[in-house]
């Protein structure tokens, strides 16, 4: 329902004409008293002194007249005052609007029944200047990622091109070199196409162009999967993944999106946790959402750091090289994804223990989302 910030200034407009008002039957009252008093003796003498007799007979003889203009010099007099009134504050609504363009923190200060006005005015300046920087940063993020993928492929390309050239222009390989050279080549191009794909899916992403598909999950089941999943990868650096999950947990999610953020946090979990080491995987339930939390032991993430592991990119910092195999869009993607289902997810780091937490909605009618 659309907001009338008017209806408490037309009742102050309302209110200064029941003011006038009054002051204006007063100012009668006080006039009839006199023309009962004193109009037909002081009064017309001092006018027949000053102005001359004439004009003096002429108010003695229209007494009812001089009335009825006194009355409607004074009503004009109110309406007047109450005009000038409601144009000075308009006028002033209109001064303040300035500021709203202005990129600062200035804020915008009205009268105290336009107090709504006054605070919808702040919020659409701040959320503009905060929209604007938003702007701004994304486009950055889009300069960056031309800039960082051109870097990225550059070294596996090249070292696809060198190898094929060893592999061309020596005929005299051992077939154990060449099956070397050979295997070489194709881990430097699924490198690549992992590159590729990724930028892919974080443009599509940030198009919103795809449909979410919403069904009942088992939690519990998908979890499993995944882990089986993993096996290959986590007996490199002897790891386990342990889940603690009611096998009758449900939630509503989009099945291939949602296990593509788990996949993310998984790996992220693996890449950045100790080797020897669990990873654990527990769920709760609260009254409107499910809490799944990814829990590893290794390094802690300083504080000033935690917001920045979301950002696109973020792993070119030292600590997340580009040896650890993702381009760092993997948890900037799953932030978009669970933002997407009307959840959320936060990472807290302390004491060596890293912990993501995703919440989705549970209710098949809360955030439903049609575009990802």
């Amino acid at each position: 329902m659309a907001k009338n910030y008017t209806r408490k200034f037309q009742y102050e407009i309302l209110k200064m004409h029941v003011i006038f008002a009054l002051i204006t039957v007063i100012i009668m009252a006080l006039f009839m008293t006199f023309m009962d008093k004193y109009y037909n003796g002081a009064f017309v003498d001092t006018v027949a002194d000053i102005i001359g007799w004439n004009f003096a007979h002429f108010l003695l003889q229209n007494k009812s007249m001089v009335i009825c203009f006194v009355l409607l010099v004074v009503l004009l007099m109110n309406s007047l005052l109450v005009e000038m009134y409601a144009i000075r504050k308009i006028s002033n609504v209109f001064s303040q609007m300035k500021i709203l363009f202005q990129k600062d923190d200035q804020r915008i200060h009205l009268d105290e029944y336009l107090v709504e006005l006054e605070n919808d005015l702040n919020d659409l300046k701040f959320k503009s200047i905060e929209n604007e920087q938003k702007a701004i940063k994304e486009a950055q993020h889009k300069v960056d990622m031309i800039a960082y993928l051109a870097h990225d492929i550059k070294t596996p390309l090249a070292s696809v091109i060198g190898y094929l050239c060893l592999l061309d222009e020596n005929n005299d390989l051992t077939e154990e070199k060449r099956k070397e050279y050979t295997h070489t080549t194709l881990e430097k191009a699924y490198r690549l196409e992992n590159l590729i794909n990724e930028f892919f899916d974080i443009a599509k992403i940030n198009q919103s162009s795809s449909p979410l598909h919403k069904e009942e999950i088992n939690l519990s089941m998908l979890l499993q999967q995944m882990k089986e999943e993993f096996f290959p990868i986590l007996i490199q650096k002897n790891q386990e993944i342990l889940i603690k999950v009611d096998e009758s947990m449900m939630f509503y999610a989009d099945p291939n999106k949602i296990a593509r953020v788990f996949n993310n946090i998984l790996k992220n979990a693996f890449y950045y946790g100790d080797e020897h080491s669990a990873i654990h995987v527990e769920a709760y339930e609260d009254e409107s959402h499910t809490h799944i939390l990814f829990m590893n032991h290794g390094h802690t993430i300083p504080k000033d750091k935690i917001d920045l592991v979301f950002e696109q990119f973020y792993r070119l910092d030292e600590s997340r090289s580009s040896s650890t195999g993702g381009s760092g869009l993997g948890l900037s993607i799953s932030k978009t994804i669970v933002e997407q289902h009307g959840g959320s997810i936060k990472l807290t780091s302390e004491n060596h223990m890293t912990t993501f937490e995703v919440t989705i909605p549970r209710s098949i009618n809360e955030h439903i989302s049609e575009n990802v």
